[in-house]
């Protein structure tokens, strides 16, 4: 029932289908509070992204549904803290409350998400029969539809919410982590020093907070890493070097005044253009780009007018006088 444009309340008949194992409401205008489902222990997926779902994210979820891999809450209206009991989800691949009004602190528990612990997938962890599904998912800044092969991601997004406090250090012994974004929060505090563990992260997106100190020197050891915002924050110190962190441009560290590395003189495509020198330097700039390489001046084409009145006069006065004249009189006449 996806992208139906239904509306009002979810029915709070779903919690009585006790073997019911996909629940994919996404994309509607679906309101009010999401109504209990500690019933239906069997749901592999809970997507209601992009509704206007409201409430507290409510304990049952991590107690009664052990068997979900995919949580997809994006963009809808959850406020709260995140329960302690959400971390009691074993096989959860996917966890998703971006773009929500949550507040408080992140758990401290979000290791004990089992599945996050082990960099290779675990063989025996099939999804069920008849659970075929099509999951879309935001994967480094694209929409992309992923069905079984959901098993082979690791994602936490807890994206554009009211969150502050610190990052938990023992998120770094999550070594299964292929994409963190916490960005657009308030969390204050250090970066954990233990980053460079997650060896298979490939986005890690903590722009927009209030994070101060340096960026750790185990971040070279993320050798997956594809995607790398830390912008918008209070980091200072020099950025670590690695062949890996040295793809990376101006745009993924701009907004951290006391952070200074190579990386911050590098543009790459798509970087703002209010942020080129040739935008930002006005009227002076245009006309340094019109002329080139900036010889060519009012001056230049007045020196040239003055060169060529010489150069007419020097050729009558080397002509005898009657013929200079007659010569001078003839060129007026033509022009």
């Amino acid at each position: 029932m996806a992208n139906n444009s239904l509306s009002g309340k979810i029915p709070s008949s779903f919690g009585s289908l006790k073997y019911l194992m996909q629940l994919q409401l996404q994309r509607n205008n679906f309101s009010g509070e999401l109504p209990s489902l500690e019933n239906c222990t069997q749901l592999v997926l809970v997507d209601l992204g992009f509704n206007n779902i409201s409430g507290k994210i409510q304990a049952w979820i991590g107690s009664s549904l052990k068997q979900l891999r995919v949580l997809q809450f994006r963009s809808n209206h959850f406020s709260g803290c995140i329960p302690s009991r959400i971390c009691s989800l074993p096989l959860i691949r996917v966890f998703d409350l971006s773009q929500n009004n949550i507040s408080g602190v992140l758990p401290h528990c979000l290791n004990n998400l089992t599945a996050f612990s082990s960099v290779s997938p675990d063989e025996m962890d099939y999804l069920p029969a008849h659970s075929d599904f099509v999951l879309q998912l935001i994967w480094k800044g694209a929409e992309r539809e992923y069905g079984e092969n959901v098993r082979y991601l690791r994602s936490i997004d807890i994206s554009s919410n009211n969150l502050t406090g610190v990052i938990p250090e023992n998120i770094t012994y999550m070594l299964g982590l292929r994409s963190l974004n916490l960005s657009r929060n308030s969390l204050t505090g250090v970066i954990p020093g233990k980053f460079g563990q997650l060896e298979v992260l490939e986005v890690l997106d903590l722009s927009r907070n209030h994070l101060s100190g340096s960026i750790p020197d185990s971040f070279r050891n993320l050798h997956s890493i594809d995607v790398l915002d830390l912008s918008v924050n209070n980091l200072s110190g020099r950025i670590p070097t690695s062949p890996q962190l040295m793809t990376f441009c101006e745009s993924s560290f701009t907004g951290n005044v006391g952070l200074y590395g190579p990386q911050l003189t590098r543009k790459c495509p798509g970087d703002r253009q209010s942020e080129d020198p040739k935008v930002t330097g006005g009227t002076e700039s245009a006309e340094t780009e019109n002329d080139g390489d900036g010889f060519i001046t009012p001056g230049f084409y007045a020196a040239i007018g003055i060169g060529f009145f010489i150069g007419f006069v020097g050729v009558c006065l080397a002509l005898p006088p009657e013929t200079s004249w007659r010569y001078v009189q003839q060129c007026l006449r033509k022009r």
